[in-house]
Order: structure tokens, then sequence, then C-alpha cells
């Protein structure tokens, strides 16, 4: 294990501790903490491992196995567990959340995160492969085992040759900007509104 693996596992067994230790503050069986602390630590450990993944795939391969992504992934994953840990209490007999812990809102900050970044990804990668298509000459391509997402994008090259024959790469090209573009004007649309929904009838309140 290199030292970033030490720094991801000492990091997560603290933050298993912790959830232990606050479990244990609220009176609940040490068999039930000791499960909580070992589903926290396995789970964050995963959810680090996919989170720096997904954070770097927007990325050349060149910057997969940088660390950055790692450790930007694991402080996420910390500050995350931070509120849901912080955030218990108990309710007639029965571990509860307190709304007023903040984990809710870092559940929707959560998401409109995620969600700015795969429009934004979507519209990048449509508007980047739309310049590709310009100057690539398609050609129909034979059934093998490309898988499902393979097979697909076989179908459409072999569609769009039929059809449009020499120009199938400036078809392919223009519906690829205009997929992008149409990406990009419904990701404002829908983030104005959330914000109209959201944020301003919370400060007009």
């Amino acid at each position: 294990m290199d030292l970033i693996g030490y720094i991801i596992l000492t990091f997560l067994i603290i933050l298993s501790i912790y959830d232990f230790y606050q479990l244990k503050k609220l009176k609940i069986k040490i068999t039930k903490c000791l499960w909580s602390a070992v589903l926290t630590l396995v789970l964050s450990f995963y959810a680090t491992t996919f989170l720096s993944v997904l954070l770097s795939m927007s990325f050349s391969e060149n910057y997969y196995e940088h660390d950055i992504f790692i450790i930007l992934a694991l402080i996420l994953i910390l500050i995350f567990n931070y509120y849901r840990i912080k955030g218990r209490k108990i309710s007639k007999g029965k571990v509860t959340r307190d709304k007023k812990s903040g984990f809710n809102n870092i559940i929707i900050i959560i998401l409109v995160l995620f969600y700015i970044y795969l429009f934004l990804s979507l519209t990048y990668f449509c508007i980047k492969f739309s310049f590709v298509f310009w100057d690539k000459v398609l050609s129909p391509i034979t059934f093998e085992n490309y898988g499902l997402g393979g097979t697909a994008i076989v179908i459409i090259n072999n569609i769009l040759f039929s059809i449009f024959g020499s120009i199938a790469n400036k078809v392919a090209s223009i519906f690829l900007f205009l997929l992008g573009i149409f990406t990009l004007s419904i990701s404002g649309i829908t983030g104005y509104v959330f914000f109209q929904n959201t944020i301003l009838k919370k400060k007009n309140k």
C-alpha cells in the first residue's frame, strides 16, 4: 500500500471511530455501534474510490492516476459523513436526524453539484466530438462483440452512413453540436427555475 492508501485508511478509521463514539453517546448498543462503524468504513472507502474516478472522467487519461482526485474525493466523503454523523439524535427510542444539523443542505448541494457536473460534461463532450467528426470520414462498421454501448454506436454510424453517405460525418457533427447547445440551454433553464423556487423564495419569506 502506498502513502495515499495509508492516508485514506487512516482518515476513514478515524471517521469510523467518530461514528462509534457518537452512537455510544446516544446510548446505543455496542454491537450496533460497531456495525455502524464498520459499515461507515467500508462504504466510505468504496465511495471515495468511485468519486475519485467520477471526478477524473472529464480529464484526459493521463490524469486518472493523479492523487489529487483521490484526496479531493476523500475530503468530500469526510465532510458528507461528518454532517451525517453529527446530525443524529434519539427520538422515541430510535436514531433520527436533526433537521437543524445542515445534513439536508449538504445533500441538496451534492445533488446540485452532480447535476451541474453531469450536464456540463455532456455539453463539453458533445461540442468537442462535433469538431472531431467534422473532419472524420465515416464508413460502415461490421458488427462484433462491442458490448451494448459499442453496438449502439455501430448502429448509429451505419444508419447515418446509409442515409447521408459521404456527408454523414458532417451530419453527425452538426447533430452533436446542436445537442451540446440544447443540453447547455436545458441545464441553464433548469438551474434558473431551481434558483427561483428555492433560494429566492427562502429570501422572500
